[in-house]
């Protein structure tokens, strides 16, 4: 066997906790890298100030910590350089290659004297997630803020040698907001996991489990703002009367839930919408097979929808809004439906159409079988290593 490559992936995130969407696209980029044969090391901005400076994740991957102390300020980027000058210091002769997935740590690493060129990939955009997470507060710290991401974005990108995304839109996107030539940009739509063989068919046990009688709607999201589940809740109190069998099952956690749950005590559907909170991927899987529809309620900044794939996975057809990146994404496999806009009313009308004409039997395992062609992770990998060698 010859000599394997070696790459160091940029991280804002822990490969080693898999939380989020962005830690599930680390950790499958770290092993699609050691599957075709390369050492992989991962530098992290450090979890937590307590975390270990040095961590194994396999074999042929391992994961470094910038020492950070959680200010998110100026000071928190003085204490990024300062970690990132130090950590280059030693072990700038330990890669061939680079990529990063997230702008501070790059950021921080470029301002510590990285000249090598690097592969980004590009899922979302930090300074507007920013702004999202602040709702309708446009204070002058906040606006101050938002625009000093953006210039740690717009230079993190611009010095790229080449780009990667998950969407068309975001390609747009990119040359929209940071003036990126799209010659730069690979589109390389992400994949997601096949369930394991025989699950679908334990879909009445997972129901029976659950307490789930008549149809389910089921959501999985972060409780923000931005991920619109107050467009859900407002769109079961559009159907409550005339849907009365129908339940939600809300999945997820974050700084809205408790408004979520006084908007739902409010409109009068706290018995028809459960809040689950956070669950193990485990459960969500079962409950994804459960589920009758899952409702992607987005109402702004979604760069390509991996619940969707997820939730065509498990055979469950999808109802979404028509925000970002999903109308790509969902239109990939038949069955699932686009509201006509991001608000209660078109959603509301979505799934009452949605339940109006259930699939036949043997329809899911149809739909799931469509989804593992449709989101099939070997596209995405070939171009990553082909990218990657290209530097």
């Amino acid at each position: 066997m010859g000599v394997r490559r070696r790459v160091l992936i940029v991280s804002d995130v822990s490969a080693e906790e898999v939380k989020g969407g962005a830690e599930r696209m680390l950790a499958h980029h770290v092993q699609a890298l050691v599957d075709a044969g390369m050492e992989v090391i991962v530098l992290a901005r450090a979890p937590s100030p307590d975390a270990a400076p040095l961590v194994t994740l396999s074999a042929h991957a391992v994961e470094h910590r910038l020492r950070y102390g959680g200010d998110r300020g100026v000071q928190g980027l003085r204490e990024l350089v300062a970690s990132a000058r130090a950590w280059l210091s030693v072990h700038e002769g330990a890669f061939d290659l680079v990529m990063a997935e997230q702008p501070f740590a790059l950021w921080a690493l470029l301002r510590a004297g990285l000249a090598a060129p690097y592969l980004y990939c590009c899922y979302s955009f930090a300074f507007e997630e920013f702004l999202t997470r602040h709702g309708l507060d446009r204070s002058l710290r906040v606006r101050m803020a938002a625009r000093a991401i953006r210039r740690v974005e717009r230079e993190v990108y611009r010095r790229a040698h080449r780009l990667i995304v998950l969407s068309d839109y975001t390609r747009r996107r990119l040359a929209e907001a940071f003036g990126i030539g799209q010659a730069r940009v690979r589109v390389a739509p992400a994949g997601a996991d096949a369930l394991p063989q025989g699950l679908l068919a334990h879909r009445d046990d997972f129901r029976a489990r659950l307490g789930w009688q008549g149809p389910v709607a089921l959501t999985i999201r972060n409780l923000v703002p931005r991920t619109g589940v107050d467009l859900l809740v407002q769109a079961a109190a559009w159907l409550k009367h005339t849907h009365p069998g129908l339940s939600w099952a809300v999945v997820g956690d974050g700084p809205f839930r408790e408004a979520l749950e006084a908007l739902a005590r409010g409109a009068g559907v706290e018995d028809r919408v459960r809040f689950y909170g956070h669950v193990p991927e485990a459960d969500a899987v079962r409950m994804r097979v459960a589920a009758d529809l899952f409702v992607l309620p987005t109402r702004a900044l979604e760069g390509f929808g991996l619940v969707i794939a997820e939730a065509n996975l498990a055979g469950c057809p999808v109802v979404a809004t028509p925000v970002g990146a999903i109308p790509e994404v969902a239109g990939r496999v038949p069955g699932n439906r686009l509201a006509a806009r991001p608000d209660p009313e078109a959603i509301a009308e979505t799934v009452a159409a949605a339940l109006a004409d259930p699939p036949p039997d043997g329809a899911r395992a149809a739909l799931a079988a469509r989804a593992r062609d449709a989101f099939s992770w070997r596209a995405h990998d070939a171009a990553l290593v082909e990218e990657l060698e290209g530097l």
